[in-house]
């Protein structure tokens, strides 16, 4: 009997106890709640942020480089609620990295903050495989959208035309085209007897000289006369071909 009392003594207090400790279990999760929301207040929501970085791709879109577009933008800090654009930083003209900087401003005091940005660029790659010293022309090439900050940097947005040109190593169909990639071929050979159109004034002689060194369609090239006499510079016009203009 003594037990029996001494148990329902035991379960009495542990139910005083639950009771009692309700109204600061709800306390203490009201408090954490209302300092979330202090928090959340002083920072700006995701909509927020998003808008923001939606203005700063449309500022950076005004002053991309021609053949440069602005993909997306990510503000890496945590700006105040009440944050407006004022700037892009400047230098972030030069589009050299995918790193900048942005100064926010609130009540009329400026902050700055880390952005970055991915872009694209409109670049020619190869249409299909082409093989070491091929001769190459605009059409085996297409344009084509790729990573701007990529190893795409430098590649040709336009083929040149200063040509004909062949490919100086071997180039996989999607790779992006460099200038270093063509290579105008070899026109004029050192030893070549080279046949060249003087021209003077309304007259015009043709010549059979010696080329002392190689070179290609549009670079210049000395040559002598066989039989002995003063070198001259021509400008090579195709394949053991040039030209003298005298003024």
């Amino acid at each position: 009997m003594v037990s029996f009392n001494v148990s329902r003594r035991a379960i009495a207090w542990a139910i005083a106890l639950a009771i009692a400790s309700l109204p600061m279990v709800s306390w203490e999760m009201a408090a954490a709640s209302d300092s979330s929301s202090a928090t959340s207040g002083n920072r700006l929501n995701k909509t927020a942020l998003s808008d923001l970085e939606a203005e700063v791709l449309v500022q950076l879109g005004q002053i991309a480089p021609v053949g440069m577009r602005i993909d997306h933008v990510m503000l890496t800090c945590d700006p105040s609620a009440g944050s407006t654009l004022k700037a892009i930083v400047p230098g972030v003209n030069q589009f050299a990295s995918r790193s900048f900087m942005v100064e926010l401003v609130k009540d009329e005091r400026s902050s700055y903050c880390s952005a970055t940005m991915e872009a694209s660029r409109r670049v020619l790659v190869a249409n299909r495989d082409l093989q070491s010293g091929e001769t190459v022309v605009d059409s085996d090439f297409q344009s084509q959208w790729i990573d701007a900050f990529g190893v795409s940097a430098g590649a040709l947005s336009e083929f040149p035309h200063q040509g004909p040109y062949v490919s100086a190593t071997f180039l996989r169909a999607g790779q992006p085209l460099f200038q270093n990639t063509l290579v105008r071929p070899i026109a004029v050979h050192a030893g070549d007897t080279v046949t060249v159109l003087v021209k003077n004034g309304p007259v015009t002689v043709h010549a059979q000289l010696q080329a002392q060194s190689q070179a290609p369609i549009g670079d210049s090239v000395t040559v002598v006369n066989p039989a002995g006499g003063t070198p001259v510079m021509v400008t090579v016009t195709g394949p053991k071909n040039a030209e003298l203009v005298l003024q």
